[in-house]
């Protein structure tokens, strides 16, 4: 199951094979998501634009521990993208609409690194909050239930 959803990833060269990968790993990058919405918690009252960003970032780390729990790394040219993609895949029609909002995410803040003028409010903020938490919880539930279901 798992092979054919992934498949296209593969042959668009999009993830490559990393047998390096092991669960250590993937359990410290979903310790960095954590503590990324820890500090986005923190920011919320003063800087909503980096409390956003660092709620898209705990998505990112999120969706990159899913990759790496299937043993892939994302190619570094468009990751971001790619891991948007891939969680779009695997995790399905059951949380698209989470993956919908990374998605958003992920171009607001491309505009906040690279634009100008945009504004993040406390609501956009807590918003994100809720998301990376939500998708992050989501994750963590499918890595566990895919690893028991390899072993």
């Amino acid at each position: 199951m798992k092979t054919i959803q992934i498949q296209e990833f593969i042959d668009k060269g999009l993830i490559k094979k990393d047998d390096s990968i092991d669960a250590s790993q993937v359990l410290g990058v979903l310790k960095k998501s954590r503590r990324s919405i820890k500090s986005a918690k923190l920011l919320i009252d003063d800087d909503q634009e980096n409390s956003y960003q660092l709620s898209y970032e705990a998505m990112l780390l999120a969706g990159r521990a899913l990759v790496f729990s299937f043993g892939f790394r994302p190619r570094v040219v468009g990751s971001h993208k790619t891991v948007v993609d891939f969680s779009k895949k695997v995790l399905g029609k059951e949380i698209a609409t989470l993956v919908f909002k990374f998605n958003k995410m992920r171009k607001i803040r491309h505009y906040l690194v690279y634009g100008a003028g945009l504004y993040i409010s406390e609501v956009d903020s807590r918003n994100a909050i809720l998301s990376a938490v939500k998708f992050l919880t989501y994750v963590i539930r499918f890595i566990k239930v895919n690893n028991r279901e390899r072993n």
